[in-house]
């Protein structure tokens, strides 16, 4: 073709040389000079075209990561200065240190938080489509049982019930199930899930601290690296999930984002502020 790229037209010619040097090298054929093998003038035709170097790379490419791109984009937009300093958008709160619970606020929450982690998980083991995330090690539900039978055994304490945010959010999530919206289901699976690794663990901290003497829970306790290992795991299997997303359903997906915030926080009201 006449008005072949470089890159083109620098492949054809690398064709051509490997071939003739194959041939020259199978016909016992003399060269001038030291004879070169294929591959050695394969690498300097290709060396002599970086573009063509270029466009080989970028044909190899994995596609750019959903969840580490436009989920993530979505949730920093909804971050507080405080939360993320260089992209947090909204403005800063009341600092976690400044909360000042009781013991019996926090094991609200941690019964919240186990009603809702309950109902992802249930969702998730008898729900086939979602079988990629079954078995994550991310899981919680068992763990948060551990620990409010501790602040039983150890405070005298016995679990309260299900409290309005964590029973309507659970309920919130079902209904999502039940009425197949997946897209919305994984935002609010993968934000509540994240959530806890990231700044739920700050806040972890802050109650031992402050409730339980330095005592680390259970609920912030993996088995594994949970930023180095099972969170990356997480996001591929939900990445290739998305792969196959029309641009309508991930759209479905990333405007849920506010709505996942929402739901999630609304457990962190039994602990947030001076009662």
């Amino acid at each position: 073709h006449l008005q072949s790229t470089p890159a083109i037209m620098a492949a054809c010619l690398l064709r051509a040389v490997m071939l003739l040097a194959a041939s020259a090298s199978a016909l016992n054929l003399p060269m001038a000079g030291r004879p070169a093998s294929a591959v050695a003038v394969a690498n300097r035709a290709a060396a002599c075209s970086p573009a063509m170097s270029a466009t080989a790379s970028a044909e190899t490419e994995a596609p750019p990561s959903f969840v580490q791109t436009e989920m993530r984009g979505a949730a920093m937009k909804l971050h507080t200065r405080d939360q993320s300093p260089r992209e947090g958008q909204q403005p800063a709160q009341t600092p976690v240190k400044a909360w000042e619970p009781q013991r019996e606020d926090y094991l609200q929450f941690l019964v919240d938080s186990r009603h809702v982690f309950a109902a992802f998980e249930a969702i998730v083991a008898r729900t086939e489509r979602l079988a990629p995330f079954r078995d994550s090690g991310l899981e919680r539900a068992a763990s948060l049982s551990e620990d409010v039978a501790w602040f039983e055994a150890e405070y005298g304490l016995p679990p309260p019930d299900v409290a309005p945010p964590g029973r309507d959010y659970a309920a919130e999530v079902e209904r999502m199930c039940a009425e197949g919206e997946w897209e919305r289901f994984v935002c609010h699976f993968y934000n509540f899930y994240f959530a806890h690794t990231a700044g739920g663990q700050m806040i972890g901290k802050s109650m031992s601290d402050k409730l339980l003497g330095g005592r680390t829970l259970h609920f912030y306790q993996w088995q594994g690296d949970v930023k180095a290992d099972l969170l990356p795991r997480l996001r591929g299997r939900i990445d290739a999930m998305a792969a196959a997303w029309d641009r309508e359903q991930k759209d479905a997906c990333l405007a849920e984002t506010a709505a996942s915030f929402k739901g999630g926080g609304s457990l962190l009201s039994h602990i947030r502020g001076p009662r």
